[in-house]
């Protein structure tokens, strides 16, 4: 799994939640949008010469203060091997044009962050439930 956050607290709790729930996601973290676009960047560089381990799932939150995690969004969608990757926003900031522009760039989910921890674990196990079941492209090396 692929979290972009630049909340700290948000990324300990959700992966304290899905600990919790015993969903095997291996982790990998940005704290920006811009890191989040960069270290995508380096995947599809990488993927020209060698085999690499692309996300299953990508969780991004939408307001940070480098810009939105739309602007990684657009980039997924723009970029052919990125493309097939399951994008789930998990934002504290919802409102219903958030979400249709969320599901305008392509967002396979969108999902409010729950007020809970409890909450938090039932949404991570059915997100890892869904998304580690979906048939979908495979991504090319």
């Amino acid at each position: 799994m692929f979290h972009v956050n630049d909340s700290t607290d948000d990324q300990v709790l959700f992966q304290a939640a899905c600990k919790k729930a015993h969903v095997p996601f291996q982790w990998h973290v940005a704290e920006s949008a811009a890191r989040g676009i960069s270290y995508l960047e380096s995947l599809v560089n990488m993927s020209r010469e060698h085999a690499v381990r692309w996300p299953d799932l990508v969780i991004l939150d939408i307001v940070m203060p480098d810009g939105s995690g739309f602007k990684v969004l657009e980039y997924i969608r723009s970029n052919p091997k990125l493309r097939p990757l399951p994008v789930v926003i998990f934002t504290g900031c919802a409102t219903p044009e958030r979400m249709q522009q969320a599901y305008d760039l392509g967002a396979n989910a969108f999902h409010e962050k729950p007020g809970s921890f409890s909450d938090t674990v039932k949404l991570v196990g059915c997100l890892y439930s869904t998304w580690s079941t979906a048939k979908r492209p495979t991504l090319e090396s």
